[in-house]
């Protein structure tokens, strides 16, 4: 544990307060996140002190571990700070479910002088006198008793189910639960409008628009598992499904273009389409093992021809005993732009339907190393799959050169540089400057209260002046860390851009990677047009870098580059070139 530390400079004013949601199963237990607030802003209240606050609220996050809990971490990175009066929760569960773990907080806050308070007004706890303690480590011992027994009735309750050949989780795709637990049709689908997005709906709705193509998810599972019995490979079917306005349900019931992931989740479940549940999860089953003659689907139960579950599962064992090729690459290459390009057309498509998972990185090809090519298995309206290594590269390399540091701060990073930066010699002048500058302002300071007291001056004026200088004395006092900070950032960013530009050529794939990644988040390029459309930089460079808004004289290759932040629907703001 860390030792006690010394008493801090700054006044304690922040609560960190934490709200997590425990495993929901009534709509009614969705308010406990509200309660959880309402009675922690109470005690902040009381206390006059200021909330910050942390929530894992979203799904469900256990208390037993802290690497599924964001919030959590963050919390525990921050509960050191100076400024910290007190860790605020609704009770000790939503801390930890874990005895050792609370036990740990409790030496921790001890030893840093923070207060531990329970919103809750039925579970209050005096943590400063050993009987609270006592009561704490006791209660955790019983939380985390409670999630080991939860833990073992849902296991015996999902082996239960499953000895009953009925599925547990989310039902397979295109189907749901009758009453009695087994699997049937679902009613549940997609219209395909002609924009060539899709609304989710449910047999016999009314059509959301004039043209729009109603596709069931039943209906759709069924053409995925007719084309891979056929034959067809994932790819086939996704690009042939997706032209004829299939969609996928993702777990969120939000309908997304088949992706061949997809068509592998839909065939690797044949088995539960035929009424049989098995130990292993889908992914999980080796087919190059398996004997399908021992194999029995229940054909009062089945949700498809047993016939064509039975010609898939021959497949997925034949294709995977199959015979590979030894390979042609003795060592796998590191491409310059991998895992930061990504395809422009499917970017616009994630963003009409504003699902970020949407978007389609470029990968690597292994055609002798010459191309960067469109992920298998997705759809989307660029003709071409993929693009020359030099083409796509050289791109980026101008979009690099084309780069600058904002002119008008370029003579004001040279001032800066020079005053934050003296010689040894200069060192004492410039705190001598910064000594004089906070003295005259105070002494204008007293001057301005003495012309008010004797009447020359009003008082608001009086405010005025008081508040200009103080803001100055604020300004000489911050001077010295806020401009190396500054300036050393816009160093970075002047050198970043040099070496980048200067080592491209010379530098081995892996390198060049690192040095991209450490300048962009992502780059989007569209195949078709063979160019980049948009970009966003690193927060620490977007703040001092342009993009010259100069025409190229060659307009076929390139147009007008916007320099201006324009808002989108994945990032707050990015930059953006805009190819006229």
């Amino acid at each position: 544990m860390s030792r006690k530390s010394s008493k801090p400079s700054v006044e304690r004013t922040v609560a960190l307060c934490y709200v997590r949601r425990s495993l929901v199963k009534e709509a009614k237990d969705m308010v406990s996140p509200e309660m959880q607030r309402q009675n922690i802003l109470r005690i902040c209240e009381i206390n006059g002190w200021t909330p910050e606050w942390y929530e894992d609220a979203e799904g469900h996050k256990s208390g037993l571990h802290e690497k599924n809990r964001p919030g959590w971490l963050a919390l525990k990175a921050r509960l050191d700070a100076p400024d910290v009066v007190a860790l605020i929760a609704n009770d000790l569960s939503r801390l930890h479910r874990k005895g050792w773990r609370i036990g740990d907080l409790l030496d921790f806050v001890e030893q840093h002088g923070i207060k531990l308070v329970l919103a809750d007004p039925s579970k209050q706890i005096d943590f400063s006198t050993m009987q609270g303690r006592m009561i704490a480590q006791l209660s955790a011992i019983f939380d985390e008793w409670y999630v080991m027994d939860v833990s073992m009735r849902r296991k015996a309750n999902v082996a239960y189910r499953k000895s009953l050949n009925k599925t547990v989780g989310l039902p397979p795709f295109g189907t749901k639960r009758n009453a009695e637990g087994y699997l049937i049709p679902s009613d549940e689908g997609a219209w395909f409008l002609p924009d060539g997005t899709w609304v989710a709906g449910k047999t016999g709705d009314q059509s959301p628009t004039l043209g729009a193509i109603w596709r069931g998810y039943h209906d759709c599972a069924h053409q995925v598992l007719l084309a891979f019995a056929d034959g067809q490979n994932r790819s086939q079917i996704c690009q042939t499904l997706t032209a004829q306005g299939y969609a996928f349900r993702g777990r969120k019931g939000r309908p997304s273009p088949l992706e061949a992931d997809d068509v592998r989740r839909i065939t690797h479940n044949w088995v539960e389409y035929g009424g049989l549940v098995m130990d292993k999860h889908a992914i999980d089953r080796r087919y190059e093992e398996m004997d399908l003659s021992s194999i029995h689907l229940y054909p009062e139960r089945t949700v498809f021809d047993i016939e064509l579950l039975e010609n898939v599962a021959q497949q997925l064992v034949a294709r995977s005993t199959r015979r590979l090729g030894r390979g042609r690459r003795n060592h796998r290459q590191v491409y310059p732009m991998t895992s930061l390009v990504y395809c422009a057309h499917c970017e616009k498509i994630a963003e009409q339907q504003g699902n970020p998972n949407l978007r389609t990185r470029l990968m690597g090809g292994s055609r002798g190393q010459k191309y960067y090519i469109h992920r298998g298995g997705l759809h989307c309206a660029s003709k071409s799959r993929q693009v020359p290594r030099h083409i796509l590269e050289a791109e980026f390399l101008m979009l690099v050169r084309a780069m600058t540091v904002e002119p008008d701060l370029m003579e004001t990073m040279v001032n800066l540089a020079a005053a934050a930066n003296p010689s040894v010699g200069d060192e004492e002048a410039v705190q001598a400057q910064r000594s004089a500058a906070i003295s005259r302002a105070k002494r204008r300071i007293d001057a301005a209260r003495h012309l008010y007291e004797d009447g020359e001056i009003t008082r608001d004026e009086y405010l005025q002046r008081k508040d200009k200088n103080e803001r100055e004395i604020a300004h000489w006092q911050s001077f010295s860390a806020e401009t190396q900070r500054l300036v050393t950032q816009m160093m970075m960013c002047v050198d970043a851009l040099g070496k980048l530009s200067q080592l491209w050529e010379a530098s081995s794939g892996e390198d060049r990677n690192r040095m991209a990644h450490t300048l962009f988040e992502f780059v989007v390029f569209d195949l078709e047009k063979r160019r980049i459309v948009d970009f966003k930089l690193k927060p620490w460079m977007d703040q001092f870098i342009v993009v010259q808004a100069a025409v190229k004289e060659d307009k076929d290759m390139y147009g007008k580059c916007d320099p201006g932040r324009i808002r989108t629907f994945d990032t707050p703001l990015k930059r953006r070139v805009l190819c006229l």
